[in-house]
């Protein structure tokens, strides 16, 4: 009888996208839709200058603020501008050190950069933090781990990341790409 699975590595070595999770700053205002442009992700350009808008209105709480530096920082990640982003994700979490997708989005931008160690940190965090799109926050430690070589961890981040989020249409791709077999009894 076959007692335990085993991730035997990835089938097809494929770079893994991330993700992020956004913040989503609610009500009638410019960084509401710093949000909105962030989370559908077209006109990265208009939607940079929505957000750089959105922070000189000095009526923006703490919360508001935070959010509208991670949104505008997702938003320049998509645009490659990964340093500009790393900027932007540092000052909301300085604003609001318990903003655990902020930690999760910068983690993102470190994979970018190759610093999977500081990605892991940053990712944990934010995980424990807890996140508005927890899901990401798997899918993202994943990607890490997969950079990292930890093949068996990236799977079962993918896995989790799906269980959250059964639609998650990223992390259900990354899943195509692994091969699991099982282990004979007595074998492992």
């Amino acid at each position: 009888m076959n007692k335990a699975a085993v991730l035997l590595g990835a089938a097809l070595l494929l770079i893994p996208a991330d993700a992020n999770a956004l913040v989503e700053v609610v009500g009638n205002s410019l960084a509401h839709d710093c949000y909105l442009i962030a989370k559908a992700g077209n006109d990265p350009r208009a939607g940079i200058a929505t957000c750089d808008e959105a922070l000189r209105e000095a009526a923006l709480n703490p919360d508001q603020r935070a959010g509208t530096y991670i949104d505008r920082g997702v938003i320049k990640a998509a645009l490659n501008r990964i340093d500009d982003a790393m900027q932007d994700y540092d000052e909301g979490i300085r604003i609001k050190p318990e903003l655990g997708d902020g930690y999760v989005d910068r983690g993102a931008a470190l994979i970018h950069l190759k610093r999977y160690d500081d990605a892991m940190t940053d990712i944990n965090k934010g995980i424990a933090l807890g996140l508005s799109y927890e899901h990401v926050g798997y899918y993202n430690r994943g990607v890490a781990e997969f950079y990292m070589g930890r093949i068996k961890e990236s799977y079962y981040d993918y896995k989790k990341a799906l269980e959250i989020a059964p639609d998650f249409t990223p992390a259900s791709e990354q899943l195509k790409n692994f091969v699991v077999t099982r282990v004979p009894a007595g074998k492992e």
